[in-house]
């Protein structure tokens, strides 16, 4: 049985009194510096998050160990590193339902286990990418099948007829441009339904009627296990407009069965798994939040086309460094209103607020010559807010106005503090209240 070593995110081990013995930290130092996190993070959708990947695990000055901000599990030689969500499974399943779209996360809060919840957010979001490639046909793609024969299919191929010729062969040679359901897409497509029907227990009824539909018509075409195509063949393949979605699909389920199923796997990684950005998640929920809290335009940091460069060439006007993709921008994305930046960290009187968080949201204010920012930390306990919470609102240069806050995890509790975050901003004079909530907020 593999033995498991327990984190929590942003925290050590959960069995606190719990001392590694040479072995494990071995193994912890090995994990930690062989491992890339955006390798094994499941890619829930485009976020700022996602582009500035931290380490899964730390060293800390005391030689103790620290979770980052993944959730999931990591299998290695005999051993897994299960990394708890602190929040709870509930809250994160709930951010996934709000932020995705994603209307059934059936069992996760009942499992009460990272594994479970994993498999049931994976599971949702391959039905969902699937569904909605589908909306337009299966995923067939045009392929060249040579055919010898009395009769031509397709185009002649006049070099293959000459070679069956000169051979003595009464035959023609050909050359069909078919669409073939027997691709690349629709086997790691059956391939990731087996390892997701294996990690559910093969619970009827999680694909979906449309997906149940799919899935038989695709296995009949590339067989009930087929070859687990690598990652080459699927850049080979040529997408339509019609098809391009499937893209999505394809990328997905090649990562379900790359590292969720090690059997399946063509390579020889040590290390195999799945994990969750919950800063990644916390983001999105944000965003799905702030959309709800006000009827000003809300554009995402990520989907924002026309980033705003931090610096400019004097001499070549075309040539920037530093893209500044800010969070959440309100009002309109040119000349915003307010800015919100999402950080899943903790904001309480030890640690304030990081320095590089500090100078990133001043920057984004003076590059998009926004009046208002927030730097936005979930609430983790019910302990008073920190100091630094208690002052605000804080006056940047040039009287741009910061808060740095906690809001609420529960999405209705969170749509209530942005929306009264944001009114107070509009307002001739910013009110707060003594622990540094703007009014309305019941963080």
């Amino acid at each position: 049985m593999n033995e498991r070593i327990v984190f929590a995110d942003l925290a050590g081990p959960v069995e606190r009194d719990r001392a590694f013995t040479p072995d494990e930290d071995q193994w912890l130092t090995l994990l930690a510096a062989e491992t890339r996190p955006d390798q094994f993070t499941l890619n829930l959708a485009p976020s700022c998050a996602s582009a500035d990947p931290q380490p899964i695990l730390e060293r800390q000055l005391d030689g103790s160990w620290r979770a980052g901000r993944y959730v999931g599990e990591l299998r290695r030689d005999g051993r897994i590193l299960e990394i708890r969500p602190r929040l709870g499974i509930d809250t994160i399943a709930a951010w996934a339902s709000a932020a995705l779209n994603l209307h059934t996360i059936p069992r996760a809060a009942e499992a009460r286990g990272s594994s479970t919840l994993i498999a049931e957010l994976t599971a949702a979001l391959w039905r969902t990418a699937l569904t909605a490639a589908a909306r337009h046909g299966m995923p067939s793609f045009r392929t060249h099948q040579r055919h010898v024969g009395a009769a031509v299919r397709g185009r002649l191929d006049l070099p293959g007829t000459v070679a069956l010729r000169a051979a003595r062969s009464p035959f023609v040679a050909s050359v069909e441009r078919a669409k073939l359901l027997g691709n690349p897409v629709s086997q790691v497509i059956v391939a990731a339904d087996q390892v997701l029907d294996t990690l559910l227990r093969h619970r009827p009824g999680w694909r979906g009627d449309r997906v149940d539909e799919i899935v038989p018509r695709l296995r009949t075409a590339v067989g009930g296990r087929p070859r687990l195509p690598s990652r080459r063949d699927l850049a080979s393949v040529r997408y339509t407009p019609i098809t391009l979605p499937y893209k999505r699909v394809a990328d997905l389920s090649w990562q379900i069965v790359q590292h969720t199923a090690p059997d399946a796997s063509p390579t020889d990684e040590r290390t195999h798994g799945l994990l969750i950005d919950v800063a990644e998640l916390w983001e999105l929920f944000l965003l799905h939040c702030t959309r709800r809290a006000t009827t000003l335009p809300v554009t995402h940091g990520t989907q924002h086309h026309v980033p705003t460069p931090l610096l400019r060439s004097a001499r070549h006007p075309a040539a920037v460094l530093g893209r500044l993709y800010p969070d959440i921008l309100i009002g309109a994305p040119e000349e915003p209103t307010a800015i919100i930046d999402a950080k899943y960290k903790p904001l309480n009187d030890r640690r304030g607020v990081d320095r590089e968080d500090l100078y990133q949201l001043n920057a984004y204010l003076a590059a998009h010559n926004a009046e208002f920012g927030a730097l936005a930390y979930p609430a983790l306990d019910r302990q008073p807010p920190p100091a630094i919470q208690q002052r605000n609102p804080w006056l940047a240069p040039q009287n741009r106005v910061m808060c740095f806050t906690q809001l609420s995890i529960a999405e209705s509790s969170c749509i209530t503090d942005l929306a009264g975050l944001l009114m107070a901003r509009n307002a001739d004079t910013l009110e707060f209240d003594r622990n540094g909530y703007p009014p309305g907020g019941v963080s």
